[in-house]
């Protein structure tokens, strides 16, 4: 009984989704991560492992048990609510397995052949009235840099990302250089009186915070960040821009019913997309994108 008691005690943990992805979090790979990323993944971990299967929780379920059609029916069925999260959640999922098959902690991989959802390209267009109206909504925020980031998001065709991204380095004589993510190519918008004033309002309202903080400008050009936090100092994190925007959205919402305005929602890629199609020339060069099949993204 006693020898019984002690073999239970010592049995070897059933490994399981839960077990696996928290190993994985605590490895030099996870700490490599944009913390961006890791938040997303953190975020796919809680969902996948609260799911509720015909045993309990997805996330208790041993790996032993885990199969391709397991996880394509998870797949479906979380694509019923939101394909967009289905495919994160597959790609989390495929990353947790793939670094559990590669340290040989699992025999079998049972995510190799399960596909992403299609999803079609949003290719909705923004018209002028919905942008115009929503930024004179966001001028009026709290939220000093949602306006100037739009600006310059459609002015110079940008995703969130790369506009945190601009530092003093990015102003040029002849205009914003746009160090671009995704593969797609630098260019450079020349300069014009919106984009002007959208990134003298910035620089401004940068060095003002600064001075009032008493807070030193960094030496290298590279490493000044035109928009950051008036609470820190610090460059604002994506997060943090993706909420300031929600709320915007949220205020221009109620701001066109008091106003009885018909006004169309719009996200903040959709500002890349239309700088693209309200540009006169060579709108695949303008993007920075290097294919044609790169536009529908």
């Amino acid at each position: 009984m006693i020898w019984m008691a002690y073999e239970s005690h010592n049995a070897p943990m059933v490994a399981t989704f839960s077990t696996l992805s928290r190993d994985l979090q605590q490895t030099p790979i996870w700490r490599k991560l944009a913390v961006s990323t890791q938040r997303d993944y953190l975020d796919c971990h809680l969902h996948i492992t609260i799911r509720k299967g015909n045993t309990g929780l997805l996330g208790d379920l041993p790996i032993a048990k885990w199969t391709v059609g397991l996880i394509r029916k998870y797949q479906d069925h979380r694509g019923e609510s939101s394909e967009s999260r289905a495919n994160k959640e597959l790609a989390y999922i495929k990353r947790v397995f793939s670094w559990a098959y590669e340290y040989e902690k699992i025999k079998f991989n049972p995510t190799l052949g399960v596909k992403k959802l299609s999803i079609k390209a949003r290719q909705h267009y923004t018209e002028d009235s919905d942008y115009e109206f929503m930024l004179e909504i966001a001028k009026q925020s709290n939220y000093w840099y949602v306006w100037p980031a739009m600006e310059i998001a459609y002015l110079c065709r940008m995703r969130l990302s790369e506009v945190l991204d601009l530092t003093d380095s990015n102003e040029l004589p002849t205009g914003l250089l746009i160090k671009r993510r995704k593969g797609s190519r630098d260019n450079i918008t020349e300069w014009n009186p919106r984009l002007r004033a959208a990134w003298d309002h910035t620089i401004t309202t940068r060095n003002r915070i600064l001075a009032d903080r008493k807070q030193p400008h960094p030496i290298r050009a590279e490493d000044r960040r035109i928009i950051i936090s008036e609470r820190t100092g610090d460059k604002i994190v994506l997060s943090s821009l993706k909420t300031a925007i929600g709320r915007v959205t949220v205020a221009t919402k109620q701001a066109a019913e008091e106003r009885r305005i018909i006004w169309v929602p719009f996200t903040f890629h959709d500002l890349k997309r239309k700088g693209v199609s309200d540009t006169k020339g060579d709108k695949q060069e303008a993007s920075g994108h290097r294919t044609a099949s790169m536009m529908n993204v």
